[in-house]
């Protein structure tokens, strides 16, 4: 990516430090208790609403720093770098 070229990041994008090897999974509802992280309350969701959100999963081959965000979350807005 060259340094002049603007990225869209959503405000309130939350910076999250993973672990190589191991499985996080996000929410993609909007509706967990522990946003960014799914706590399966898309279960509940899907079959009151007959929507078939499920979480994103993640497996890092290295330790590394994310920031992560989805715009079904509460408090992110489109913005740009």
């Amino acid at each position: 990516m060259m340094a002049e070229e603007k990225i869209d990041i959503l405000e309130g994008a939350i910076k999250i430090e993973l672990k190589a090897g191991r499985k996080c999974s996000f929410c993609t509802c909007g509706h967990s208790k522990k946003i960014p992280y799914c706590d399966d309350s898309h279960k509940k969701i899907n079959e009151e609403q007959g929507t078939s959100y499920k979480p994103f999963k993640i497996i890092p081959e290295k330790d590394c720093t994310l920031c992560v965000s989805s715009s079904n979350w509460p408090n992110q807005k489109n913005k740009s770098l």
